[in-house]
């Protein structure tokens, strides 16, 4: 009788792994990649997370929890309240801007131009080339005494700009940067979704009389909203975690002007070692994020979920 259960179970056990056979593939190949990602972002990032509730001043120091103290101190606070809005309203800018001019560039590369394999990589080399070095080419443009549009500047019998001490302009080459970091990789995903668009819907609109501005809203920008939406979402959240830019190029100067909030959660967390405001900073953000996310997907799907008729269950006969 015993031998026969276990035969059963067996049975079972291999019917199961049969079905779930794909499933189970799928969960071995991922396992690794997960288990990595949790030692090296997972568990580091719940534990920023988690030090928001401590005080924790000097690594020296023992942390002693304060509950929300530092998340209240973060909204009394000027310093954090202004890193906060700008870092909302730059990183705004930023996706704005990247996605006009990726959008622009999107329809150029889908031209029938020659070479425009060559033309596309061109337009994706700032994406992939490193920040640290990029930065360093615009400071040398930027410098004050001997940089290249100072000098241009000096022989049109101009004063040359101290543009350490312009906050503006601080904002404005952070900017120019940011477009061009990002352009490119928008500019090849819009390129994707106007290459989805069914050629067809244009032959209609053709003999419907609708010119180029008409095929465009009515035709194109419609059958692009999906790859807009992931366009907006994914843009807006690297565009509000603007770091490096800052860092190399103004270094939160001129006196705070240009510090963005994840600037000032490195200047609390590594130079300060102000631990607990770095976690607060660091949870207020992510919230902020997730929930700006989940807004924006809201609205944009809003007219698709309106649309949708929902199927009324069919009634079975007697």
């Amino acid at each position: 009788m015993a031998k026969a259960v276990d035969q059963l179970g067996d049975s079972s056990l291999k019917r199961c792994m049969i079905r779930h056979r794909d499933a189970l593939i799928a969960a071995a190949i991922l396992m690794p990649m997960v288990l990595f990602w949790l030692l090296v972002s997972g568990f580091p990032t719940l534990f920023g997370f988690f030090l928001g509730f401590f005080e924790w001043v000097g690594l020296n120091n023992s942390p002693k929890f304060i509950w929300i103290d530092n998340f209240v101190h973060f909204f009394q606070n000027p310093v954090y309240t202004a890193a906060l809005w700008r870092s909302i309203w730059l990183g705004s800018l930023v996706t704005a801007v990247t996605l006009i001019s990726g959008f622009g560039a999107a329809l150029l590369m889908n031209m029938p131009l020659f070479g425009k394999g060559f033309y596309r990589s061109i337009w994706y080399i700032p994406a992939v080339t490193s920040t640290v070095a990029t930065t360093q080419v615009f400071n040398i443009f930027l410098d004050t005494n001997n940089g290249v549009i100072n000098n241009i500047l000096k022989s049109l019998g101009k004063e040359p700009i101290v543009w350490q001490y312009s906050a503006a302009w601080g904002i404005f080459w952070i900017v120019v940067y940011s477009v061009w970091k990002g352009v490119g990789g928008a500019a090849l995903i819009w390129l994707a979704g106007l290459q989805s668009v069914d050629p067809a819907l244009y032959e209609v609109a053709e003999i419907d009389g609708a010119g180029r501005w008409e095929k465009l809203r009515f035709v194109t920008l419609p059958g692009l909203k999906p790859i807009a939406t992931y366009i907006v979402i994914t843009s807006l959240i690297g565009a509000i975690q603007i770091y490096e830019q800052v860092l190399f190029i103004t270094n939160g100067g001129p006196y705070g002007q240009t510090e963005v909030l994840v600037f000032r959660i490195y200047r609390d967390g590594f130079w300060d070692f102000n631990l607990g405001m770095a976690g607060a900073s660091s949870l207020i953000m992510a919230v902020i994020v997730i929930v700006s996310t989940v807004l924006y997907y809201n609205w944009s799907t809003k007219s698709d979920r309106r649309t949708t008729i929902p199927m009324k269950p069919l009634k079975r006969g007697r």
